[in-house]
């Protein structure tokens, strides 16, 4: 009875820890993203809307109009559009991330490496 206690704790705490770096990016303080604001395609792609200026993917060289078509070696055509950018795009702070884009006029696909951090994004003015 003791050893199957043990083994079910043992199993719950492996569940955990590997949850824990999900949590952890889901925080609001080790939360980080690309700054790309993705438009989901009929094929499950990704079409890059906006870029926030001066976030990883601006500095990168990633641009409006680049299709994203894989994430971290995963294809981003068939998946599921928020799991893509919430599980894929979006992590921990400081966490690398290399992402595929097909570029409108580009014979071959471009790679991306960037590192996600906490993206600020500051209103617009309203003019008076």
């Amino acid at each position: 009875m003791l050893q199957e206690a043990m083994k079910m704790i043992c199993c719950i705490l492996l569940l955990f820890l590997q949850a824990l770096p999900v949590l952890a990016a889901n925080s609001e303080r080790n939360f980080g993203g690309v700054g790309i604001d993705g438009l989901p395609l009929p094929d499950g792609r990704i079409r890059v809307g906006q870029i926030v200026s001066g976030g990883p993917a601006h500095q990168a060289g990633v641009r409006v109009g680049d299709v994203i078509t894989h994430i971290d070696g995963k294809a981003t055509q068939g998946s599921d559009f928020r799991v893509m950018v919430q599980k894929r795009l979006r992590g921990v702070a400081g966490s690398p991330v290399v992402i595929r884009v097909h570029r409108s006029g580009e014979d071959k696909p471009l790679t991306f490496r960037l590192i996600r951090r906490q993206i600020v994004v500051n209103p617009l003015k309203e003019a008076r």
